[in-house]
């Protein structure tokens, strides 16, 4: 049969703005209104006529919240199953998790709806034996949608990423966002295709239904275009520049991020340094791969964090969203969340030149037991490693960068001791380990958490500060052996702190 022309304008839709490249699937929301029953019969009909089209799969979401809301279930079963279509019904007590969650029915219905989703995606991409980013989810949101959307953003005192927001996701398809809601009641009216009508839509108690139903029409009256075509034009218009910015941010982002273990942090200096409708795209992104979303990380909070890396001596906190905490301290920015503060200054800390661990570890060396054989310890919640062994030829010593000699037959390993001091080498004077870090600008909350050695209660040495005795490099052995008054000891012990990556896979 042949294709409708709603079919061929939707098809071309998606076409033009290639959003069906690489798709194997599309996972789609049925809820038996006009609108969602409009998009799984057009994509039925592509199914039919476009060879290679992407299966599809569909989702029903029953919210609990109408009496008539199981005849809605009804008609989107028999409608996918007239259709020859997968479909899967979700139930939930939008209401009560509404107050669970501390938030409104809509939010709380949306956040639902997308949970079902991407769940039947996931398991539609185990059932093809297809990469899950190939699964795609498409909605029915069309002009109209897009003009409330638009509108209701603009009056929240949004940015380009709010006005554009229909555009953002690449996971989600909006193949109805070319056409306007009276053409898809035409396109249902020509194909004799029933559909549920939710009266709630009818009410203006609901802050959506308002624009809707009062404001728009108002707007119509006034306006040159349709309230949704000038919508269409200026988001159209509107995207292009989101997305140049947003590839910008995305190749900016890359040169600004590093990562310590399973920690990210950005540069703060270099982000300063950027336009800042790039600046703080960079930041929102950081926020979004550590905590996987961008819910309540609003405006006000970019900005806080903004001005928190201005900020350039000692370490800098502020308060966050869901508990979490923005740290800025040696030229990084980093948020945490469950694993606490000190968990992230000690991998900033690291990243910094000064190996830390967030909690506390004692390991005892012996150079009697190390001649059996190398040692690895793995050091708690890090991605550290030490690595102990006796040396024999000292002069054949390969330095990594925490690496220490020495020629002690018993160490202890730690996290630096509250208080101290530490007699650098060479040095005729006692330095106090809490200013050392103090004046290198060590994160505050690792200053009791880098890594020591000691014996007999003596430091000796803590990587990234110095140390008393033995040698880290070339250099420091040829003082260390002038200074030697007793023959050097044949056997020394080498320590190495590591990442677990650069072990070779023997942590």
């Amino acid at each position: 049969m042949a294709l409708s022309g709603f079919a061929e304008k939707i098809y071309e839709y998606c076409t033009d703005r290639k959003l069906l490249v690489g798709v194997s699937c599309i996972v789609t929301g049925l809820s038996g209104g006009p609108d969602s029953v409009a998009l799984i019969s057009v994509l039925s009909e592509l199914v039919a006529n476009k060879r290679d089209f992407p299966k599809l799969y569909a989702v029903h979401v029953n919210h609990g919240l109408r009496e008539s809301a199981k005849d809605d279930e009804f008609l989107a079963l028999s409608l996918a199953d007239k259709l020859g279509i997968p479909c899967k019904s979700y139930h939930y007590d939008v209401k009560a998790k509404a107050e669970d969650l501390g938030r409104g029915l809509e939010e709380t219905g949306r956040i639902l709806r997308y949970e079902a989703f991407a769940e039947c995606a996931l398991e539609a991409s185990k059932e093809l034996g297809a990469e899950r980013e190939s699964v795609k989810i498409a909605t029915a949101h069309h002009k109209g949608d897009l003009a409330e959307t638009f509108m209701m953003n603009l009056f929240r005192g949004t940015g380009l990423e709010g006005l554009t927001a229909m555009a953002s996701d690449p996971g989600i398809i909006r193949p109805l966002l070319g056409v306007t809601k009276e053409e898809i009641l035409s396109y249902l009216e020509e194909r004799g295709t029933a559909y549920a009508t939710d009266e709630t839509n009818l009410e203006s108690d609901v802050t959506r239904n308002k624009w809707r139903n009062d404001i728009m029409p108002l707007i119509r009256e006034v306006s040159v275009k349709t309230p949704e075509d000038a919508v269409y034009d200026a988001y159209t218009l509107l995207s292009r520049d989101e997305d140049f910015i947003s590839v910008t941010a995305s190749e900016a982002y890359k040169k600004c991020v590093v990562k310590e273990g399973k920690y990210l942090f950005a540069k703060a200096d270099e982000v300063c340094a950027l336009h800042p409708a790039v600046g703080t795209r960079v930041v929102r992104l950081l926020w979004e791969e550590v905590f996987g979303n961008l819910t309540d990380f609003e405006t006000k909070h970019v900005d806080i964090v903004m001005d928190l890396m201005k900020l350039k001596d000692g370490t800098h906190y502020a308060d966050m969203p869901f508990g979490r905490t923005a740290v800025v301290c040696g030229g990084l920015l980093g948020f945490c969340g469950e694993e606490g503060v000190t968990a992230v200054c000690c991998a900033m800390a690291t990243y910094m030149g000064f190996p830390a661990v967030p909690e506390a570890f004692a390991i005892h060396v012996s150079r009697d037991e190390l001649e059996e054989g190398a040692k690895t310890f793995e050091l708690p919640d890090s991605d550290l490693v030490i690595r102990a062994s006796v040396v024999e030829n000292s002069e054949a010593i390969v330095y990594n960068t925490y690496s220490w000699i020495c020629a002690e037959e018993d160490l202890d390993i730690g996290v630096s001791p509250a208080d101290g001091t530490i007699r650098k080498a060479g040095s005729p004077h006692n330095a106090d380990i809490r200013k050392m870090m103090s004046d290198l600008k060590v994160p505050r909350d690792a200053r009791e958490h880098l890594i020591a050695v000691t014996s007999g209660g003596r430091i000796l040495w803590v990587p990234g500060l110095g140390h008393t005795d033995g040698f880290v490099s070339s250099k420091s052995r040829q003082k260390w052996l002038e200074q030697q008054s007793d023959p050097v000891k044949e056997m020394l012990i080498m320590l190495e702190v590591l990442r677990k990556d650069e072990t070779g896979g023997q942590a």
